[in-house]
């Protein structure tokens, strides 16, 4: 009977030691992952801001935003042929990148730098993309639009026409507001509409393109027709995020503000 209670005893420990080593097993995995997921994102250096990289001529009301936040962020301003060659290292010094050509006439982004855009993001970085910017590349004609250049990471896509032009060619002036889709996403946090009078409209230089994510906001015009575009538009990869802002991001301070929050 003793032997039996010994070797019970036994076979009960050996169970308790498999258990406990699964779970070791288990929990260096996670460890492992987390550890994976961490080194993958952008590295910053040791100051506390937010480094942002600006890629073409933005607004000056969006300068303005950054400027008067500089205690949170830190952002540099260049054109698509001040990169370095190496696009995909310079990325990695920056936390948001932002594809902002809207102040220029030149749209080209070249597919090396989409691709180093693509990897970026894959990372665990963020990326903003305004308006029109990017849509063409400057060693072809014949494509326009975002997915040739920068994959499926932008939130919108530029695939009708209308009267034989492409959306994302098409400018629009709109009068009318900007509402928010996810009242409850903390881009649109605390704000239903804009302008917040209901009295008011606001003008808006978009285009009619469409959606490829999640749409946050949409810009609706006054009048009978009430017809309604996309305004802000996000699209969640494994690590990183893209925001697509369908109008001058600089209009409305307070969403800019919380977007940059947002993607820090």
């Amino acid at each position: 009977m003793a032997e039996e209670e010994f070797e019970s005893g036994t076979e009960n420990k050996k169970d308790k030691l498999i258990y406990i080593a699964a779970g070791i097993g288990v929990a260096a995995i996670i460890v492992l992952i987390l550890a994976g997921a961490y080194f993958l994102q952008p590295q910053l250096d040791g100051n506390s801001k937010t480094k942002i990289l600006i890629i073409g001529s933005s607004s000056q009301e969006v300068i303005d935003i950054l400027n008067d936040n500089r205690d949170i962020f830190d952002y540099d301003l260049k054109t698509t042929s001040a990169l370095s060659v190496d696009s995909a290292t310079e990325f990695e010094k920056y936390k948001i990148i932002i594809f902002d050509q809207s102040e220029e006439s030149n749209k080209e982004v070249s597919l090396k730098i989409g691709e180093a855009a693509q990897q970026f993001v894959k990372k665990g970085g963020s990326l903003i993309m305004v308006k029109d910017s990017g849509i063409r590349r400057p060693d072809t004609y014949d494509i326009i639009g975002w997915g040739s250049t920068f994959g499926e990471i932008v939130p919108v896509t530029c695939d009708r026409t209308i009267n034989n032009q492409p959306t994302c060619t098409n400018r629009l002036l709109v009068r009318g507001k900007l509402y928010a889709e996810e009242k409850t996403h903390p881009i649109m946090q605390g704000i239903d509409f804009f302008p917040a009078d209901p009295n008011l409209n606001a003008s808006f230089e978009l285009f009619d393109v469409a959606v490829a994510g999640k749409e946050i906001a949409y810009i609706q015009s006054e009048g009978i027709d009430k017809k309604s575009y996309p305004g802000i538009v996000e699209k969640n990869l494994v690590l990183g995020k893209v925001i697509y802002f369908n109008y001058n991001p600089g209009k409305t301070r307070g969403i800019f503000e919380s977007t940059l929050n947002y993607l820090s």
